[in-house]
């Protein structure tokens, strides 16, 4: 990203960390490094989370976990993302793992070459020298015993050449000595720098199984929703069947009902029409009756 076209706040939508309550203000690297984005790496982290959080299918797929679904297809996409985020953080795990156990692995490796090759520059060094003094005492003890003077002269100059090689020799092995040491600390410098990457990676890991985790406990709480969902179905289709019965016996008892007043009103229409022959036969005029002539005896 172009330093012109680095953000200028913090692109979290929730900061409220910038002077008047708003996004925070970013301070970019002029001299290279990383371009911020987010303020605080708290920020960062949960702007991801919230990146994930958004639904992953195309629109007009179906609606996305937590979003009106039914049950089982929520269970099923929050399995997947818990898929998803593990694999991804074992490959992420590994990645960083061999990276950098390759790359201090070279560092120490070349460390331990140079410093080897140092000391056994050193070492060297020193025997030359110790040759050479040898050589330098000898020539001495030879110019003492020489009879000659002339033949003292030339040991003793001899002498003096072979201390000044045995002084330059020396020289050199100490700018020897200095540039190992020189390249022990660097090693030791890319050690402590290795072991820094080290954490961070680690810190990555935890991170992203913190992540894993959470993820985990959102499935959970889907499957716990879906059973609960299946035992308020279970519970309502029990509640219907039972209506339904008392629905059917209270058909059943209209019914008897029904033929009661059927035969309550039979029995009320037989009533009233005895009533109407009764009424009848009783306004008919009573027929005269006949007196009888008593008999004769």
């Amino acid at each position: 990203m172009d330093l012109d076209a680095a953000p200028t706040f913090c692109r979290f939508d929730a900061c409220t960390l910038g002077p008047d309550g708003g996004p925070a203000p970013l301070v970019q690297p002029i001299r290279g490094g990383n371009l911020r984005e987010y303020c605080s790496d708290r920020h960062r982290i949960a702007a991801h989370r919230t990146r994930q959080r958004r639904p992953l299918s195309p629109p007009g797929a179906g609606p996305a976990p937590g979003e009106g679904g039914p049950p089982s297809a929520t269970a099923a996409r929050l399995a997947a993302l818990a898929d998803e985020l593990a694999r991804l953080s074992a490959d992420v795990s590994g990645a960083l793992a061999l990276g950098d156990a390759d790359r201090v692995a070279r560092d120490l490796q070349d460390a331990r070459l140079r410093t080897t090759e140092a000391e056994a520059r050193a070492v060297a060094a020193g025997a030359e020298r110790d040759r050479e003094r040898m050589a330098a005492a000898g020539f001495r003890e030879m110019a003492e015993t020489s009879v000659t003077a002339a033949e003292r002269a030339g040991d003793r100059a001899e002498a003096a050449e072979a201390v000044r090689q045995a002084e330059d020799e020396r020289d050199e092995a100490r700018h020897e000595a200095e540039t190992a040491h020189a390249g022990r600390a660097e090693a030791e410098r890319a050690l402590l720098r290795s072991e820094a990457e080290a954490e961070r990676a680690r810190a990555e890991t935890e991170r992203v199984r913190a992540e894993r985790n959470e993820a985990r406990k959102a499935l959970k709480a889907a499957e716990s929703a879906l059973t609960r969902a299946r035992a308020d179905a279970a519970e309502a289709k029990l509640a219907a069947e039972v209506a339904a019965e008392r629905a059917r016996a209270a058909e059943a008892l209209g019914e008897a009902a029904a033929r009661r007043a059927d035969a309550e009103r039979g029995r009320a229409e037989e009533a009233v029409a005895a009533r109407a022959d009764l009424a009848r036969a009783l306004a008919r005029p009573a027929k005269p009756r006949t007196k009888r002539a008593p008999a004769k005896t």
